[in-house]
C-alpha cells in the first residue's frame, strides 16, 4: 500500500486517521471505495493504542454505509477492502464494546444481505444510483489486484473476493468470541458471550448465513484460474462454528435438511468420488485435503448424530427422508453421503445394546437410501447399490439379510443380463443371502451361463463370486452342497473345459477349506454321493482334483484313497485333454499315499496309457505335463530300493530327453518352464544311489542345467537365474557331492579352457560368473576353490583388460574372488605379484571396485599370516621388494600403491599387536607404513597443487575419491603400532589443502570433514577456538554424525580435561543449539561423550573446583528443548540429555529432574516447538517418553515429594497422544490447545510405550527405590510402600484418560494398547481414591469408567491361584 501524505510519526498518523474519520461524511470529492481505502491506508499506519474509540467510529460508520438497498450500500458490501478493515478493527475492540455495537447496528442482517449479494452472480451492469456508484474509481495501488467498480464486483470473481474477506473477518470475530484459557477475566467472558448471541438471536438468519456460505464453498471450487483464495482451508471451520452458535430448538434438523444439507453434501460427495467434478483444479485438489474432514464431522455432528438420537427415542427417519427427497436432482450424491455418514456413526462394538441399536439404525437409513434411488435406471441403481454396499463391508454396517435379498433377486438378477460386480457385494456383505434365499439354484445357474469368450468377467466372477460362495457354504457347515452343486452345474456344461466351474482357482480354493470344513466321515459319504452321480465327460475328475489337494491328515487319507481308487478305476470316454490330464494328477495324490505293494498295483494299472504319453504327446500339453508328474510321484514312491523304480527312472530320463531336444529357443524355455520347476526343485532327490539310471537322471539334469545357463544369450542374467535358482540352492543337491560336481564343473570347464579361447574373455563370460556367485559356500571344496583361483592367475592378464571395458564384468570377478578367498586357499604358484596385478588396473572412480580389491588383498595377507613359514617369508619378501622398488616423486602416486600399501601396512600392524615381531624372518615390518606415509605425502601434494590451479574443474569426481583413499590410508598409519612413523607435509601444502576443502566443501560434506581431521592430526593448533566454531557452523542437517566425531576427536586430542571443558562452555554458550547448523550440537555431545570424570575426594562441588559442572550443563540444554526448530535439532538435545541423565547420573540435580518433566510438558503444549514433517509426531514422542522413562528408572527417589510434577507429565503426554489434530469444527483457540508438531495422530505403538510408562510408575523395580538399609525397615518393602505412595495420585491420570474419551473418539485399537498401563494403576488405587475418581465425573464419565473397571475386574485383575 501507499502511504498517505501524513507524518511518519506513529502518533500523528493516528490524529490524522481520527480527522479523515470525523469527516467522512463531509468530504464529498471522494467516492465510498476511494474513502474506504483511504481509511485502510491510515489505519495500518497508525500506531495501536489502549484507546479504541476511533476504531469504533470506523466499525460504525462502514457498517452504517452498508445497511440499505442502495446501489451504494451493495458498493461497499461487496467491496472487499470494507470486510478488510473490519476484521483489522475487530480485535482492537474490547468484546464487550465490540458485541454491543455490532447487535446495535444489526450485523448479522449485514452480513446476511451480504451473503445474498456475493451469492448472485449477476455479470450485467447495474443499474444507475447515486452519484458515488456511477463515478469511475480513480486508479491507485493495491495490496492485490481487487476489483472495484459494482459491475466488476457482481462477476463471480469479484463475488469471490468479497466473499474471501467476509470469511476471513467472520473468523476472527469469532475468535473474539472464544474465551480462551488464561484470559477469562469477568470481562473477557461477558464479551465473548455477547459476540456469540450475535448470532443465536435468530435462528432464520444464522441458517441463511450458514446455507449461504456452503454455497460459496461451493462455488470457489470452480474457479477458473485455479488459485487458491486466502483463507478457503478454514471455510468449513467458520461456518460450522456459526451454525454451532444459532438459537436452537426442535426444527433445527428440518432447517438442516432442507436448506444445508444438499450443498453440503454434494461438496462432500465431490471430494469422496461419488460425483463427477467438471472443474479439477489445484484449489480442488488443496480443500479435499482439508474440507473432506470437516464436512464429515460438520455432516455428522449436525445432522446424522441429531437423527439418530431422535430415532432412538421415537423410530422416526422423517428428517433423512425429506433430506433426500430435497436433493432428488443429486439424489445419488446425496444419498452416497448420507449412508456413508450414518454407517460411521460411534458405536460401543464391546456393547452387544450398542450393537443392535446401531443395526437398528442403519436398516432404517440404508432402506431409505435405496426408497430414494428407485427412480434411477436400473444400471445406475445398481453401481450405486454396489457402492453403498462396498461402505457397509468397510464399516461393517451390514444391512438385514432380508434387504440384501431383495436387492440380490429384484436389481442383480432381473434384467438381461446378471449383475456380477453387485452380487459379489451383496455376498462381501452376507452370503447367508445365497444360502436361505427362495430359488437357491438361481445363483449357480447364472454362473453357469457366464460367456467363456469374456474372460474379464469370468475372472471377476470366479474371484469375487464363487470363492465367496464357497467360504459362505463352509461357514453354514454345509460344503457338501456347495461341491454336489458344483458337480451338477459341471455336468450340465456343454464342455466341462470351457464352462467357468472349470477354473482352477475354484479346486485350489477347495483344498484350502476342505478338511478344516469336513470330517474324515463326512468326505467319504460325498465320494459315494458323486459316484451315484451320472457323468460321462470328466466332471468327477475336477471335483477329485480339487480334494485330493486338499487331503493332507493321515487318517483322513487312510479312510478314503480306497474310494477314490475305486472311482478312478474306470475307462473315461471321449473326454477333452485338459479334462483327461487332471487323472494323472490324482493318480499322482494316490501313488504318495499308497503303500509299496498298492503303488505297484497302480503303476502296473496306468503304465499302459502313461507311456504313450510321454514318448509321442507334445511336451506343451497339459496331460504331458500331469502324466511326467505323476510318473515322478511313482518312482518317489519306489525310491529307494523299489520293484519299478528303475523302469520308472528310465522313462523320465527319456522324457528328459525330449524335453532338452525340445528347448531351442527362448520362448520354448517360458512355454516349458513348468517342467523345469518340477526338474530343479524335485527330480534330484532321486539321484542318492550309485545305479547306472541314476547316474543317467543325474547327467539329464545337468544338461538341462546347462541348456539353461549357456545356450540362450538374449535371456536375461535376472531370468536365467530365476530358473536355475531352485536347483544350485537344492539341499537334495548341496547333500550329493556327485551330483554338485556335476552341476558346478562344467562352468569351471567353461571359464578354465584352452589359452587362446579362454572361458574367462568370452561374451557369456558374465553369465558364468553370476551362475558361480549363485553357489552356495558348501559347494566351494579347497580343490574348487583352488582351481578357480589358479584359472584366474592363468588368464589374469586378459581378464584385467575385459574388466576393464566392461565395469559388470569387474565387478563379479571381484565378487567372485572375495567369496572364495573368504575361506584359507593357497593356490598353485601364489605370490605376491597376484595383488599388484589385481591393483593394477583399479580407479578411485567406482568405490565398489575399490572396496572389494581391498577385501581380497585384505583378506588374502591375513591368511598369509596365519601359519608363519617359509612361503610367508618368499611372500612378504616379494612384498617389500614391491615397496623398496616404488619410485616416489618421479610418477604421481597411484590408488592402487595406497590401497595395497594401506592393506599391507594394517595386516602387519595387527599382527605385530597380537602374534609377535617379523624380524626374525629378514622383513622390516616398519617399511610398509614407511613407504604408505611416503606415498600419501605425494598424493596429498599433488592434489595440493592441482587444486591451486584457477578452475575448479580441475577438482574432479575421480580426485576427490582418491583423496578419501588417502584419508583413510593416512588413518592406518595414525593407527600404526610404531608411532614413529609420520606424515609430514609442509606448511604450504597444508593450507593449500585446507583451501581446496573449503572451495569444494558443497561436493563432498564426508570426505572435507576427514580432510580436516586429518589437517587437525598434522597441526593441532591449526585451528583457534573461532575457527573450529565457524567450520561447525557449515555442516548440514544431513552430515553423518561420525564424520564430526571424527573431526572433534582431532580437534581434542591431546588437550587437557579443562581445555575441553572450556571448548564445551563456547559451544554451548553461544546460543546456536536450537537452530541452524547442527554442527556445535554434535560437537557438545561428543565433548560429553569424551569427558573424563575427576574424582571428587573432598566433596566439593565441581564449579568451586574449577571443573564441569555437569547439572549446569543440562540445565542449559534442558532449556532449549522446547523452542528447537528442526527435528534433527530436537532429537540431538534429546539424545544428549538422555546421555546425560544415564551416564553421569550423580552429577544430576534435584532441579535437573524437575526441569526436566517440566520441559516435557511444554513440549507437549501449544507453545511446543514448531516442528513439521510426516515423521515428526512420532519420533518427538518417542524422544519424550525415553526421557520420562529413564527418570522413573533412574532417579525415581528423586520424586518423592515432588509426584505431581511427573502426574503433569502424564497428563500432558496422555492428552497429546489420544488429541485429533486433523482440522475440526471447533474453533481456532480449540484447535490451537495441541502442539505445532502434531499434525497427525499417534498410533498404537506409541500408546504401547505410554502404557510402559503407566507400568514403570506403579511396578517399580525394587532397584529403582531401594535406599540405604539404614533409612528403612527391615519389614518393610521398598516396592510396596512406591506403590502405596502412588496410589495416592494416580488415579487422576485415569481421570485424564476417561476425559478425553468423552471428548473425541478413542480407537480400539489404541484402548487395547493401553490397557495394560490402565489396569496396572487401578492394581495400586485404594478403593478411597476409586471414589473420589468416580464423584469426579459426570454420569458419561461414570459409565465409560463403570465399564473400564469391568473390563478390569474381568481380565485384568489378578486373583491368585
Amino acid at each position: 500500500m501507499e502511504a498517505m501524505d501524513v507524518d511518519g510519526n506513529g502518533s500523528s498518523q493516528r490524529l490524522a486517521l481520527i480527522r479523515t474519520v470525523r469527516t467522512l461524511d463531509e468530504d464529498s470529492s471522494l467516492t465510498l471505495p476511494d474513502k474506504i481505502h483511504k481509511l485502510w491506508l491510515l489505519i495500518t499506519a497508525a500506531k495501536h493504542t489502549r484507546l479504541h474509540g476511533v476504531e469504533e467510529s470506523i466499525l460504525r460508520w462502514l457498517l452504517k454505509q452498508m445497511s440499505g438497498n442502495t446501489d451504494s450500500a451493495e458498493h461497499v458490501r461487496r467491496f472487499p477492502l470494507t470486510w478488510t478493515i473490519l476484521g483489522h478493527v475487530f480485535p482492537k475492540i474490547p468484546a464487550q464494546a465490540l458485541g454491543r455495537s455490532l447487535a446495535y447496528l444489526r450485523f448479522v442482517s449485514i452480513l446476511n444481505k451480504t451473503l445474498g449479494d456475493v451469492t448472485k452472480h449477476e455479470t450485467q451492469a447495474s443499474a444507475p444510483g447515486t452519484e458515488d456508484s456511477t463515478k469511475t474509481s480513480k486508479k491507485r495501488k493495491r495490496g492485490a489486484n481487487w476489483p472495484a467498480t459494482l459491475d466488476e464486483l457482481r462477476t463471480s470473481t469479484g463475488c469471490l473476493r468479497t466473499a474471501s474477506e467476509g470469511f476471513e473477518a467472520l473468523a476472527i470475530l469469532l475468535e473474539q468470541g472464544t474465551a480462551q484459557s488464561g484470559e477469562l477475566t469477568p470481562e473477557r467472558r461477558v464479551g465473548a458471550e455477547h459476540i456469540k448471541s450475535l448470532f443465536s438471536s435468530s435462528g432464520e438468519e444464522t441458517r441463511d448465513i450458514t446455507a449461504r456460505l456452503i454455497l460459496i464453498c461451493d462455488d470457489s471450487l470452480s474457479l477458473a484460474d485455479g488459485e487458491l483464495v486466502k483463507g478457503q482451508q478454514s471455510w468449513i471451520d467458520t461456518l460450522a462454528t456459526i451454525w454451532d452458535l444459532r438459537l436452537r430448538n426442535k426444527e433445527d434438523g428440518l432447517d438442516f435438511a432442507k436448506y444445508i444439507y444438499g450443498r453440503a453434501s454434494l461438496i462432500l460427495a465431490k471430494f469422496e468420488g461419488y460425483y463427477s467434478v467438471i472443474h479439477y483444479n489445484r484449489i480442488y485438489e488443496t480443500c479435499r485435503e482439508i474440507w473432506t474432514l470437516q464436512l464429515r464431522k460438520f455432516l455428522s455432528t449436525y445432522f446424522v448424530l441429531p437423527a439418530r438420537q431422535r430415532f432412538s427415542a421415537d423410530k422416526n427417519i422423517d428428517v433423512p427422508k425429506l433430506a433426500l427427497e430435497i436433493t432428488q436432482d443429486d439424489v445419488v450424491a446425496s444419498a452416497t453421503v448420507m449412508w456413508s455418514i450414518a454407517a460411521t456413526t460411534p458405536r460401543d462394538t464391546s456393547d452387544p445394546r450398542s450393537k443392535i441399536e446401531h443395526d437398528v439404525w442403519t436398516e432404517n437409513i440404508f432402506q431409505a437410501v435405496v426408497e430414494s434411488l428407485q427412480p434411477l435406471s436400473r444400471q445406475k441403481q445398481n453401481e450405486v447399490f454396489s457402492r453403498l454396499l462396498d461402505i457397509a463391508f468397510q464399516t461393517r454396517s451390514i444391512p438385514d439379510t432380508e434387504t440384501l435379498r431383495t436387492l440380490y433377486q429384484q436389481h442383480a438378477l432381473d434384467g438381461a443380463e446378471t449383475d456380477w460386480i453387485l452380487i459379489s457385494k451383496v455376498l462381501a456383505c452376507d452370503p447367508d443371502v445365497f444360502l436361505a434365499a427362495q430359488d437357491p439354484e438361481a445363483i449357480f445357474n447364472n454362473i453357469s451361463n457366464v460367456s467363456d469368450s469374456d474372460a474379464k468377467t469370468r475372472d471377476e466372477v470366479v474371484s469375487n463370486v464363487v470363492l465367496h460362495l464357497q467360504d459362505a457354504f463352509s461357514n453354514a457347515r454345509d460344503l457338501v452342497g456347495f461341491v454336489t452343486k458344483w458337480f451338477q452345474s459341471l455336468c450340465a456344461a456343454e464342455s466341462v473345459e470351457q464352462s467357468v466351474w472349470f477354473d482352477s482357482r475354484i479346486r485350489e480354493h477347495l483344498a484350502t477349506i476342505l478338511q478344516t470344513s469336513l470330517s474324515s466321515t463326512q468326505i467319504l459319504r460325498l465320494l459315494e454321493g458323486l459316484e451315484t452321480i451320472n457323468n460321462d465327460s470328466g466332471e468327477l475328475l475336477v471335483i477329485l482334483d480339487g480334494i485330493c489337494a486338499g487331503l493332507t491328515d493321515e487318517h483322513t487319507i487312510a479312510n478314503v484313497h480306497l474310494k477314490i481308487m475305486s472311482m478312478m478305476d474306470r475307462k473315461w470316454g471321449d473326454i477333452s485333454p485338459g479334462v483327461l490330464a487332471l487323472r494323472w494328477r490324482i493318480f499322482g495324490y494316490l501313488a504318495l499315499w499308497e503303500e509299496s505293494s498298492d503303488c505297484n498295483q497302480l503303476w502296473k494299472k496306468v503304465k499302459s496309457d502313461l507311456k504313450p504319453i510321454l514318448k509321442k504327446s507334445p511336451l506343451i500339453a497339459a496331460e504331458a505335463f500331469e502324466a511326467f508328474s505323476c510318473c515322478y510321484k511313482l518312482c518317489l514312491a519306489n525310491h529307494i530300493g523299489g520293484k519299478y523304480e528303475e523302469d520308472l527312472t528310465k522313462l523320465i530320463c527319456t522324457t528328459l530327453g525330449r524335453l532338452i531336444s525340445s528347448i531351442n529357443t527362448e520362448a520354448d524355455l517360458q512355454s516349458l518352464s513348468p517342467y523345469l520347476d518340477l526338474v530343479f526343485n524335485h527330480l534330484p532327490r532321486l539321484s542318492e544311489q550309485p545305479k547306472q539310471e541314476v547316474n543317467t537322471l543325474t547327467d539329464q539334469i545337468v544338461k538341462l542345467f546347462w541348456l539353461v545357463s549357456y545356450k540362450f544369450p538374449l535371456l536375461l542374467n535376472e531370468q536365467r537365474l530365476e530358473l536355475i535358482r531352485p536347483l544350485i540352492h537344492n539341499y537334495d543337491v548341496a547333500d550329493e557331492e556327485p551330483m554338485a560336481d556335476a552341476l558346478i564343473a562344467p562352468v569351471l570347464d567353461a571359464l578354465d579352457s584352452p589359452e587362446d579361447q579362454t572361458g574367462w574373455t568370452q561374451p557369456h563370460s558374465l553369465n558364468l560368473l553370476s551362475i558361480l556367485l549363485e553357489f552356495p559356500v558348501e559347494f566351494w571344496t579347497r580343490g574348487r576353490r583352488k582351481r578357480m583361483l589358479g584359472s584366474w592367475k592363468k588368464h589374469k592378464s586378459m581378464i584385467s583388460s575385459y574388466a576393464a571395458k566392461d565395469p559388470k564384468y569387474a565387478l563379479a570377478v571381484l565378487r567372485l574372488l572375495v567369496n572364495i578367498m573368504q575361506q584359507p586357499t593357497f593356490y598353485e604358484d601364489m605370490e605376491f605379484a597376484d595383488l599388484v596385478d589385481i591393483c593394477s588396473d583399479i580407479t578411485a572412480s567406482d568405490a565398489t571396485l575399490s572396496n572389494l580389491v581391498e577385501r581380497f588383498i585384505g583378506i588374502t595377507i591375513r591368511q598369509i599370516l596365519t601359519n608363519v613359514n617359509e612361503f610367508t617369508q618368499s611372500y612378504l619378501l616379494s612384498a617389500s621388494q614391491y615397496t623398496r622398488g616404488i619410485k616416489l616423486g618421479k610418477i604421481p602416486a597411484t590408488c592402487s600403491q595406497i590401497i595395497l600399501l594401506k592393506s599391507l601396512a594394517a595386516a602387519i600392524s595387527d599382527y605385530k599387536s597380537s602374534s609377535g615381531s617379523l624380524e626374525s624372518l629378514g622383513i622390516d615390518p616398519n617399511i610398509f607404513g614407511r613407504t604408505l606415509a611416503k606415498v600419501i605425502e605425494q598424493a596429498f601434494g599433488e592434489f595440493a597443487s592441482e587444486a591451486q590451479k584457477p578452475s575448479m574443474s580441475s577438482l574432479t569426481e575421480d580426485k576427490l575419491k582418491f583423496l578419501s583413499i588417502a584419508l583413510d590410508a593416512a588413518q592406518v598409519i595414525g593407527n600404526y603400532a610404531t608411532s614413529q612413523i609420520k606424515i609430514e607435509l609442509s606448511g604450504d601444502t597444508l593450507t593449500q589443502l585446507e583451501r581446496a576443502g573449503d572451495s569444494v566443501s558443497t561436493k563432498d560434506a564426508a570426505i572435507i570433514w576427514k580432510l580436516r581431521s586429518f589437517l587437525i592430526k598434522q597441526n593441532t593448533n591449526r585451528y583457534t577456538t573461532e575457527s573450529f566454531s565457524t567450520l561447525l557452523d557449515e555442516c548440514d542437517l544431513g552430515i553423518e554424525e561420525e564424520s564430526i566425531n571424527g573431526f572433534i576427536d582431532a580437534y581434542v586430542q591431546g588437550k587437557s580435561q579443562s581445555e575441553r571443558d572450556e571448548v564445551l562452555g563456547e559451544l554451548i554458550g553461544q546460543g546456536r543449539l536450537t537452530g541452524g547448523s547442527i554442527g556445535p550440537l554434535l560437537a557438545a555431545q561428543r565433548l560429553l561423550e569424551l569427558y573424563q570424570v575427576v574424582p571428587n575426594v573432598d566433596d566439593k562441588p565441581a564449579s568451586t573446583k574449577g571443573g564441569l559442572d555437569l547439572a549446569k550443563v543440562y540445565e542449559h540444554f534442558i532449556s532449549h528443548l522446547s523452542r528447537t526448530e528442526s527435528l534433527p535439532h530436537f532429537k540431538q538435545i534429546s539424545e544428549t540429555v538422555l546421555f546425560l541423565l544415564d551416564k553421569h547420573a550423580n552429577a544430576m540435580t534435584q532441579y535437573n529432574i524437575e526441569a526436566t518433566l517440566t520441559s516435557v510438558v511444554e513440549v507437549c503444549s501449544a507453545q511446543g516447538p514448531k516442528i513439521h514433517g510426516p515423521k515428526a509426531a512420532g519420533e518427538i514422542f518417542a524422544a519424550l517418553f525415553k526421557l520420562v522413562a529413564l527418570i522413573i528408572k533412574r532417579h525415581r527417589l528423586r520424586l518423592s515429594g515432588h509426584f505431581h510434577i511427573l502426574l503433569t507429565t502424564l497428563r500432558a503426554l496422555l492428552t497429546v497422544l489420544l488429541t485429533d489434530p486433523a482440522p475440526s469444527i471447533s474453533s481456532r483457540s480449540a484447535r490451537s490447545r495441541h502442539p505445532p508438531w502434531l499434525l497427525a495422530r499417534l498410533q498404537p505403538r506409541h500408546a504401547e510405550r505410554f502404557a510402559r510408562l503407566l507400568t514403570l510408575v506403579c511396578e517399580p523395580s525394587a532397584a529403582s527405590v531401594a535406599r540405604s538399609r539404614a533409612a528403612r525397615s527391615d519389614l518393610d518393602s521398598a516396592t510396596d510402600v512406591a506403590k502405596r505412595a502412588v496410589g495416592q495420585y494416580m488415579y487422576l491420570v485415569l481421570e485424564t484418560y476417561i476425559k478425553l474419551q468423552l471428548e473425541g473418539e478413542v480407537a480400539r485399537d489404541m484402548r487395547k494398547a493401553l490397557e495394560v498401563g490402565v489396569f496396572s494403576v487401578l492394581d495400586i488405587t485404594p478403593e478411597g481414591c476409586r471414589k473420589v475418581l468416580n464423584e469426579s465425573l459426570d454420569a458419561s464419565g461414570r459409565a465409560v469408567f463403570r465399564a473400564l473397571f469391568a473390563e478390569y475386574r474381568k481380565f485384568g485383575k489378578w486373583k491368585g491361584v
